[in-house]
């Protein structure tokens, strides 16, 4: 055996090792924990999702509002996407609650079901950059609009909030997947698009602040998945492991998670921390640890 061919070889049994170890289980999560007595529902919540935002690559990166929220908030940067570590079976894992094995029926509720019966759909937002997002069920019931990955954008949401005061708004972009696949994950061009990410979430957070309702918000950040050279998909620690950070009204200050967090726990803490209560249908943990 050549030694290309014997390097080829050990790839292939390291990687079949990682995918048997990195399996998810499909069993439904039983909820461990409570609220705090003084639990009080926030009356704002804003998530902030970027596409291939790896846990890995946040250390290095020049991203001091994320830092700061991290430092005076709850935060891992080893959360678990599900496998295959790829876009969409993430971005619909996190908005619905439970990985795509255990959501069989069409009509599986996502967050946004929940807003639409409480009431609070008129009042929510969901803004995105990858159309394919358009197909999550009931996102229709939310007032929709598309963006890009830049500072125009950013100026877009920041009048929304401003104007509207939302008591959900959620939104995605595809940055920095994009230059992870054309240049690489950890490159020079990965850690300055990153830095023009921070730069959007500035404005996003200024924006809160100017519509008066900082004290009463959460802030949600979060990706469907990282990377490696130029891809993901893949069973790696740098394809599946992403940040998750909770910032803001009624959460832990400097508390580092770490517990096995996975990406569909999301929803139901999001959901909690607005009051609503949690479908039957979906598996992912409530994060009571994150609660002050």
């Amino acid at each position: 055996m050549g030694k290309k061919t014997k390097s080829i070889f050990i790839l292939a049994v390291f990687s079949v090792i990682i995918f048997i170890g990195g399996c998810e289980s499909t069993k439904p999560v039983i909820q461990t924990g409570s609220l705090p007595q003084n639990f009080v529902p926030v009356k704002h919540l804003v998530f902030i999702g970027l596409d291939g935002w790896g846990g890995y690559y946040v250390p290095k990166a020049n991203m001091p509002t994320v830092k700061r929220m991290m430092a005076n908030g709850a935060w891992t940067l080893r959360a678990r996407s599900v496998k295959p570590s790829v876009s969409w079976p993430n971005w619909s894992s996190i908005y619905n609650g439970a990985p795509p094995e255990q959501r069989k029926k069409e009509d599986f509720p996502s967050i946004f079901t929940l807003l639409r019966n409480n009431g609070q759909a008129n009042k929510s937002a969901f803004f995105h950059e990858w159309d394919e997002l358009l197909k999550l069920y009931n996102v229709e019931a939310v007032n929709i609009q598309k963006i890009h990955s830049d500072i125009e954008s950013a100026g877009k949401i920041a009048s929304y909030i401003k104007e509207q005061k939302p008591v959900f708004i959620a939104m995605d972009f595809d940055e920095p997947d994009t230059t992870g696949h054309r240049i690489g994950w950890g490159s020079k061009a990965y850690f300055t698009k990153l830095e023009e990410m921070e730069k959007i979430i500035a404005v996003i957070e200024q924006a809160v602040k100017d519509a008066g309702i900082y004290d009463s918000t959460v802030f949600v950040m979060s990706a469907d998945h990282g990377g490696v050279f130029k891809g993901h998909g893949g069973y790696f620690p740098r394809q599946y492991s992403i940040p998750m950070i909770f910032y803001g009204s009624g959460i832990k200050e400097g508390f580092k998670i770490t517990s096995r967090v996975n990406i569909y726990d999301i929803t139901p803490t999001m959901a909690t921390l607005l009051g609503m209560e949690i479908p039957k249908e979906w598996t992912g943990r409530i994060l009571y640890e994150v609660f002050k």
